[in-house]
This record gives structure tokens, sequence and C-alpha cells, in this order.
């Protein structure tokens, strides 16, 4: 019954737009939403009722938690600052002090807008610290993900023959020192764990007098390529529990790293999710709505930065969910509204080509006006299905 109706629909608007044919069938193009149907682009100022625009640091500026300097993050900064920027909105980035204490600054300073950090690191703080993170505070978007990487002798083949033995997991507070010792215990192996900085770790690698080395890097990872392995070292793998949370599976392989990996293998290990996370503050504060704002501005770049040849291009910025993280209301707002969007126009499209009854080729304002009146009569429809349903009788 829809269907026809649906079909009837668009007959209707075909002939009232430009009284078209059925005598040959066309390829519909890609159909432009109009802006009604997508995130609007005007000032984040803008949409804060009864708030005049000002300049002063408070209303324009953001402070987030970065990471270290040439990162992913801080090309993936770079880019979201310059889209800011045509906002009228500074990004100020602040030095990560580590992923345990960046979340415990986010939940108590109230200095800081938001922060880059490990999901897994909900993990490694103490108990009533994940209470209050749980509680208090939410995520925007995922970011770009790291990759762990364990260097080691090629005499050793299991990560599990490092039990009872020297492994460097990086000075105590730091990503990979979090990480791996969550990773170690999950794996039930209990190595006896050395904090160097990474040249030294490096140096008592090859001297034997530590048998692996643990980094937490992007993955392909410059700091891993610089390794001098000399055909005596290799890439160890990891494999970790299906479902296990915060961690995904991924391949290394000899393309990205020839010197630690055999030509045409490849060496599963795992990469530990990143995710933009704010305070969750009371709706009708003036944070909570820049927040907002925040939102609907990487949303409404997402698409162009991706064809770009900016830090984004590569996925550093994911919409799909963080495992173990409540996502901020807005942003998931956002995305119900992409899917929706996206839904709609599916369904137009699928209707305009199978039903045959506009042949013609119409011009890109009039295709727009078209589905425009279709999401209107599918709304106007969907309103009035509930009212019907409720009273209807049985027969």
């Amino acid at each position: 019954m829809f269907r026809c109706v649906s079909v009837l629909v668009i007959a209707g608007l075909c002939l009232a737009l430009v009284g078209c044919s059925n005598q040959n069938s066309v390829t519909v193009p890609f159909i432009k939403r109009p802006k009604d149907h997508v995130a609007v682009r005007s000032s984040p100022v803008e949409k804060i009722p009864g708030q005049r625009v000002q300049t002063t640091p408070f209303n324009n500026s953001i402070r987030i938690i970065s990471g270290e300097e040439n990162s992913t993050y801080s090309r993936t900064l770079d880019s979201l600052s310059e889209i800011l920027s045509q906002r009228q909105i500074r990004l100020q980035p602040i030095a990560s002090q580590g992923p345990l204490q960046d979340l415990v600054s986010l939940l108590h300073r109230a200095d800081i807008d938001t922060a880059i950090v490990q999901t897994d690191v909900i993990e490694g703080v103490a108990s009533h610290v994940q209470t209050a993170a749980r509680e208090r505070l939410r995520y925007l978007f995922q970011v770009s993900s790291k990759v762990v990487h364990v260097l080691a002798p090629r005499d050793i083949t299991d990560i599990r023959q490092l039990e009872g033995r020297k492994v460097n997991i990086s000075r105590p507070g730091s990503d990979a020192h979090l990480t791996a010792g969550l990773m170690f215990e999950k794996l039930g192996i209990k190595p006896e764990f050395t904090t160097y900085d990474q040249d030294t770790a490096y140096q008592r690698l090859r001297a034997g007098e530590i048998q692996a080395s643990i980094l937490l890097a992007s993955h392909p990872s410059t700091e891993v390529l610089a390794f001098p392995s000399s055909g005596r070292f290799h890439l160890l793998p990891i494999v970790l529990e299906e479902g296990t949370s915060h961690y995904r599976s991924v391949q290394l392989t000899a393309d990205e790293y020839p010197h630690l990996i055999e030509t045409g293998q490849q060496v599963r290990t795992i990469a530990v999710g990143r995710i933009l996370v704010v305070r969750d503050w009371p709706e009708e504060s003036r944070r909570y709505k820049r927040l907002m704002n925040l939102a609907e501005v990487i949303d409404s770049h997402l698409d162009e930065l991706k064809q770009s040849d900016q830090g984004l291009q590569r996925g550093e910025i994911d919409l799909q969910a963080a495992p173990g993280w409540q996502r901020f209301k807005p942003a998931q707002s956002v995305i119900d509204r992409r899917s929706r969007q996206a839904d709609e126009q599916r369904a137009f499209e699928r209707l305009i080509t199978a039903s045959g009854v506009c042949s013609m080729p119409l011009s890109t304002a009039m295709r727009e006006r078209l589905y425009k009146e279709f999401i209107d009569w599918q709304r106007a429809r969907d309103r009035a299905a509930p009212s019907l349903t409720s009273g209807s009788s049985p027969q």
C-alpha cells in the first residue's frame, strides 16, 4: 500500500513540476540535499538564543588537552583549528600529562573544555574516578586509534614467552604504559616491566638487556621504522579474545615494516581507540551550548575534510560508537540526523527509479524541490500514522 501511494506521490510531483512523460528511462543523478535537511553552517555563536556575539576568550575559545607535537592528533587539531577559526572560534591546545592525568584534569578543571584520551583509560583509573567519569564525562566522536607494536628478538615467537622476562613499557603515566599493563593483565602474562625512554629501550633491547619493547604509535609508525633491526628483531603478534572492550584487531604488513616482517607476511596486533571527551554540563549552560556547537561544526565539515589533503582524510574522526563510553547527547543527535537523512535519500532514490514515472531529466533545482516535497509528505505521513492507528476500530 505504501509503495503504491509513494509512486502516486512521486508521479504527481513530477507532473506538477515539469509535466514529464514516461517515454525513456534515465539514470537518476546524485541528489543534493536541501539546506533544510543538512547541518546548518551558520556561526555556532548564532545558535545560542538570547546571547550576543562576543570576542572574549570565554565565549570564543575551546581549550583542548591534546597529544604530543607532530603527532596524528597534532595534525588533526591543525585542521580542526582552521575550521573553527572560520567561525570565530579559537582552539587552544594544552599539553597532555598522560591519559590518566588528562582524565582527572577534565573532571576537575573548569578551564578545560575537552580532551583526547584513549578509551581504555577508564579501566586504569581508581574506582571512584571511574564512577565519576561514567557519570560526568561524554564523548563527541572517535579520533584516530593507536597501534600496539611489540619489538622482540626473532627467537621469541610468542608473546607468552615474555612471562617473567624484561619488557619495556615506557614511563609511568604514559599511554603505552597504561595499555601495555592492561594488555598483559588480560593475557594473563606477568613480565618484569622496565620504564626506559624510547632511545634507551632501543639500546637495551639491542644489547640483550631487555627482551621486548612496546610502543603505542600511529600506523605505520616512524618510531618503529627508525629502529635498527639488523635482521635480528621482529614484531610479535598479539591476539586478544574477541569482544574485548576498547581494542580491535589490526594487521601489520611487510610493506609497512619491511625490516621487521618477512616479505608477504602479516602480523596481527591490537589498536586502542581514542575519543574526544567532554564534560556533560547542564543543558542550559553556556559550556554545554559551546560543546554542542563544536559537534555541529565537526559534522558540517566532516565530508569535505575527508576529501581534502588535510589530516582527517584517513579517518581521524570516526562516527562509530566507542564501547564502554556514552556519547554526548548533541553529538548523538548529529549522528542520528545523518542516518535519517541517508535513509530518506535512499528511499527517494529507490522510488523515483523504480516507479519509472519521471523519466525526463530534471534540473538540479527541480530535483531538490521534488526531494523536499517527498520528505515533507513522508514526515507528514509518519506524524499522522499514530493518530490513525489509535483512532481505528476493529472490524
